[in-house]
């Protein structure tokens, strides 16, 4: 096996859950070229993944020359892990020899014939790491599977040292990530200040809070921090760092507390004691798996112990805050 493209074109978050994939695939193939295939909404990730040698960046209004690439390219081996139409036609014009995605795109007649190979995997009923793994499991690999894991370049972690230095967090600190792409995820802002007084009250830490772009997220965390006890003590860098800063700030962080979110994907890449909120989305499917995680769920009243995959969802106006001390009190133990 010579050429692989592996194609996924969903969020960051999805994209770092591909990562024990990736891995694997690079077992099994350690002599190919790998060319990973991202949609531009998820390119602020592609200089932080291994085990691959290129990455394509696939833009809905410009990728002309990315349609000539592919056909030009030859690729012995195409892994679809998105399965919608784009994918579908991405895979087909690579004109692999064997082209495999998921059986699902069978649902749908015109996707099917982008495939040689699809395999059967219940997104409902796997984590969806676990659910990328089978791709690679069918190509006869006894694959165990791992954890995500993400690199960054020295230049980035000097980046992030600076920064520390220029506001003066010169020790350990806190983490905290409240946004997320779906504004049905954001938990209340009263609940997260107080929440954020008892993590500094209990290790005595300054917090520094990462985030997005996007208006909405600011003014929630502007929220968050208006109801602050200390706000002094919190260091806002939502909109003030990129992706890969962002991650180099969680992978020194003493510990890390956020929402649903790709921030909670990098925190697990980097193994940080992490305590992650969910509400509408079933953590079954998107939980840290490491064992110095805690995940709090609205509806329930501590920390989940047992991922049901199919388990009613709450709105997270349903999660209290004593639930998420307790969540939180419960990760401390495994800060050091």
């Amino acid at each position: 096996m010579q050429k692989i493209l592996v194609i996924q074109l969903k969020r960051l978050g999805d994209v770092i859950l591909t990562t024990p994939a990736l891995c694997e695939l690079r077992k099994l193939y350690p002599q190919a070229v790998i060319t990973l295939l991202l949609d531009d909404h998820s390119a602020a990730v592609a200089p932080a993944i291994a085990d691959v040698h290129e990455v394509w960046i696939y833009h809905r209004d410009g990728s002309l020359n990315l349609w000539f690439d592919l056909v030009r390219r030859g690729f012995d081996l195409c892994l679809d892990f998105t399965g919608n139409d784009r994918s579908a036609f991405v895979s087909f014009l690579s004109k692999a020899a064997q082209r495999v995605g998921f059986s699902f795109v069978a649902k749908r007649a015109a996707r099917s014939w982008g495939y040689t190979h699809l395999v059967q995997s219940s997104v409902r009923e796997r984590h969806t790491a676990e659910h990328y793994l089978d791709l690679v499991r069918s190509l006869g690999a006894s694959v165990a599977g791992g954890g995500v894991s993400l690199r960054l370049t020295e230049s980035v972690q000097r980046s992030a040292e600076a920064l520390r230095r220029k506001i003066g967090v010169s020790g350990a600190y806190l983490v905290f990530h409240p946004g997320a792409a779906r504004p049905e995820k954001y938990w209340l802002a009263d609940r997260w200040a107080s929440v954020i007084q008892h993590a500094q009250t209990r290790l005595g830490l300054p917090c520094v809070i990462t985030g997005g772009r996007d208006p909405a997220e600011l003014r929630h965390i502007a929220d968050i921090l208006a109801r602050s006890v200390d706000p002094a003590s919190i260091f806002n860098f939502a909109d003030k760092a990129d992706f890969l800063l962002s991650a180099a700030m969680i992978r020194e962080a003493t510990l890390f507390a956020g929402v649903d979110s790709a921030a909670a994907h990098v925190a697990s890449a980097f193994l940080r004691p992490e305590l992650v909120l969910y509400g509408p989305t079933n953590p079954f499917h998107w939980h840290p798996m490491h064992l110095s995680a805690v995940v709090v769920r609205a509806g329930f009243g501590s920390p989940l112990e047992r991922f049901e995959p199919r388990q009613k969802g709450f709105p997270m106006s349903e999660l209290s805050t004593e639930t998420v001390i307790c969540g939180m009190d419960t990760v401390l133990k495994y800060v050091k």
